[in-house]
């Protein structure tokens, strides 16, 4: 059989591996983390399942918020004669949070322990709706991410809910709130798995997350 020569960076591999609310349930270091951030409506565990190709991986609710641990999932993405093993750090939703003190109370220290103190922290996927707007946790979370002079990368979730005329402007206007070319914001759909392809010439959500696990350009 011929192989594909379009092949890009895809998920080959992906578990989940435990769920954890402090350090001491952290599991062992090892490969570089990714944390997935955004608010508790934003379509995040369908759009993780969407990308590893396990419709169960995550936990999908309907309820917002009902993710209350910091979630551990190993992944290993295939490239061009490369194989990258990392993790995937599912963060609570903040949006739920944000609208409840006491869970805003519970969240917090959960989450700012898990920034501060996991070494493997590489870089931060920061998930949001394609029909909303950044908000204050949005740009703190950014811009903690640059005082660590960490990479992050933003994703605009939930296109397919959007007219092909209406896509292109979200990018444009996410990217003047950021002050980034609009080539930064990376559309996507895990209903249409648009943003999440292998192919080379494209892109997409695996090529930027391995860029962010190597620490280095594509």
């Amino acid at each position: 059989m011929t192989q594909r020569s379009d092949i890009g960076w895809r998920v080959v591999e992906a578990s989940f591996e435990t769920s954890a609310a402090a350090s001491d349930g952290y599991p062992v270091p090892g490969p570089p983390e990714i944390a997935v951030a955004g608010r508790s409506n934003v379509g995040k565990s369908s759009l993780l399942n969407a990308f590893c190709g396990r419709r169960g991986l995550a936990r999908v609710s309907r309820t917002p918020g009902r993710t209350r641990l910091i979630n551990f999932f190993a992944v290993r993405l295939r490239g061009p004669g490369d194989d990258l093993p990392l993790r995937l750090v599912d963060l609570p939703g903040y949006g739920f949070a944000a609208a409840d003190r006491t869970t805003r109370e519970s969240f917090g220290p959960m989450v700012e322990g898990y920034f501060s103190q996991r070494a493997t922290l590489c870089g931060l996927l920061l998930l949001v709706d394609s029909r909303r707007d950044f908000g204050a946790a949005e740009f703190e979370l950014l811009e903690y991410m640059s005082k660590r002079q960490l990479p992050a990368l933003v994703c605009a979730t939930k296109i397919d809910k959007l007219k092909a005329s209406e896509r292109g402007l979200v990018a444009r206007r996410l990217a003047a709130k950021l002050g980034v070319p609009s080539k930064d914001i990376l559309l996507t759909s895990s209903q249409d798995r648009i943003g999440l392809g292998d192919d080379a010439r494209a892109g997409g959500l695996a090529a930027d997350i391995a860029t962010l696990a190597r620490g280095t350009s594509s």
